[in-house]
């Protein structure tokens, strides 16, 4: 990879760096045995199952501070650890970006 198509890239990335969208859903299980785990592909086969899915929260963080976040009450004591779920994907992408956000400083610093 050229140093041009790196520049690049890390550009999108710092414009993607400025919101951060967590989604949770609980629903059937889903056959993925048919995407040969090519991302696209996965990614599609469970963006057409949502229709039948239930969305457990939905979070969004915006780099000026704006927040919001979505935890849906209906889901019953049983399927309470789905919020537990939800909330460990929303630390763990936090901490994706804040360490993708450390190595580009590092990288364009001089």
């Amino acid at each position: 990879m050229s140093l041009a198509k790196l520049q690049e890239k890390i550009n999108a990335a710092v414009e993607d760096l400025a919101t951060l969208e967590v989604a949770s859903f609980t629903g059937p299980q889903i056959d993925l045995s048919n995407t040969n785990n090519n991302p696209k592909e996965v990614f599609k086969t469970i963006k057409a199952a949502l229709v039948s899915s239930t969305l457990v929260g939905y979070s969004r963080f915006e780099v000026e501070g704006d927040a919001m976040n979505y935890l849906n009450s209906d889901l019953g004591e049983d399927k309470k650890h789905l919020i537990e779920g939800h909330n460990a994907m929303v630390e763990g992408a936090q901490k994706s970006r804040k360490d993708f956000f450390d190595f580009v400083l590092k990288v364009v610093k001089p």
